[in-house]
C-alpha cells in the first residue's frame, strides 16, 4: 500500500514541477512585454532605408525589415500588444459569459431561453469568419478587433457556466442553503461560483493562446491593428512579400506566436491536471 502511494506521488510531483516551470515562463513573457520600452535596443518604428533587410548584428540582434526597422525591438513591442490584448479579451469574455451563463442556468425560465438561443446563433458561425465580418464592419483598429472578438467568444463561457450550474443547483447543499434562508446572490457567490471557477479558469488559460492567434490572423489580413502599431501578425503580413529572399521576416514573428501559444496551452493542460479536472 505504501509503495502504491509512492508511485502515485512521483508523477504528481513531476506534474507540479512542470506546472511551476511553465508558470515561470509565462511570468517571464509578461515581464518582457511590460519592460519592452526598457529592453528594446531601438525604436520599433524608426525607419532606416540604408539598413533595410540586414541580417543579425550587434545593433540589430534579429536583423531589420524592409524599412530598416529593428526586428528584435518590434518583437518585444509586439509581445506587449499580443499578450495584454489577449488577456484583456479573455478577462472580458470570461466575466461577461460567466455572469450570463450562471444567471441563465440558475434562474431558468424565459431568461435562460433567450440567452441560450443567442448563444446557439452566435456559435453556429465559424469564429474566424464572424470575426472578419465584424472587424470589417467596425473598421481597422485594435479597439475594434478586441470588440469583435469579445462579441464572439463570450458564448463559450456562457454555455460552459450554464451547464455547470445546471449540474450543481439541485445538489443537497444548495437546497439546504435555500432552506436556511440564504438569498440567491449568496448562494451564487458562496456555493456555485467557487465550484465552477476552476473549469472556467482552465478554459480561459487555453483561450489566451487562441486569442493571440485570432488577433494575429486579423492583423495578417489587414483588419487588426493600425499601421503604426507593432503586432506579430502585422509583422508577418509585412514580410510575406519577402518570403523567398528574407524568410526571417515571417519566421521570427511566427516563431514568437508559436512558442507563446504552446506555453499557454501546455500550462492550461497542466493546470487542469493539477486541479483534477477531466
Amino acid at each position: 500500500m505504501r509503495m502504491d502511494r509512492l508511485l502515485q506521488r512521483k508523477p504528481r510531483k513531476r506534474r507540479q514541477i512542470t506546472l511551476y516551470i511553465l508558470l515561470a515562463l509565462l511570468i517571464m513573457l509578461f515581464l518582457i512585454a511590460a519592460l519592452a520600452p526598457v529592453i528594446a535596443p531601438n525604436d520599433p518604428n524608426e525607419t532606416n532605408l540604408a539598413s533595410q533587410l540586414q541580417g543579425p548584428s550587434a545593433q540589430y540582434p534579429l536583423g531589420t525589415d524592409s524599412l530598416g526597422r529593428c526586428m528584435f525591438s518590434r518583437i518585444l513591442y509586439g509581445a506587449a500588444t499580443s499578450l495584454f490584448s489577449s488577456v484583456g479579451i479573455t478577462a472580458a469574455v470570461f466575466a461577461g459569459g460567466t455572469i450570463l451563463g450562471t444567471v441563465a442556468g440558475y434562474f431558468g425560465g424565459i431568461l435562460d431561453t433567450v440567452i441560450t438561443k443567442i448563444t446557439t446563433v452566435v456559435q453556429a458561425f465559424p469564429r474566424l469568419i464572424l470575426a472578419i465580418a465584424i472587424a470589417g464592419v467596425l473598421g481597422i483598429g485594435l479597439g475594434n478587433t478586441i470588440l469583435a472578438l469579445c462579441l464572439i467568444y463570450w458564448t463559450e463561457y456562457a454555455r460552459l457556466s450554464r451547464s455547470l450550474v445546471l449540474s450543481l443547483k439541485n445538489r443537497t447543499y444548495i437546497q439546504a442553503a435555500r432552506v436556511c434562508g440564504e438569498s440567491h446572490f449568496s448562494i451564487l457567490v458562496r456555493h456555485i461560483l467557487p465550484n465552477i471557477f476552476p473549469s472556467l479558469l482552465v478554459t480561459a488559460t487555453l483561450d489566451i493562446g487562441a486569442m493571440i492567434m485570432e488577433i494575429s490572423a486579423l492583423s495578417y489580413l489587414g483588419l487588426g491593428v493600425e499601421a503604426d502599431m507593432v503586432e506579430w501578425g502585422a509583422m508577418m503580413s509585412a514580410g510575406r512579400n519577402y518570403l523567398q529572399t528574407n524568410p526571417w521576416l515571417i519566421f521570427i514573428p511566427g516563431a514568437a506566436i508559436f512558442l507563446t501559444v504552446i506555453i499557454f496551452n501546455l500550462f492550461g493542460d497542466k493546470l487542469r491536471d493539477a486541479l483534477d479536472l477531466q
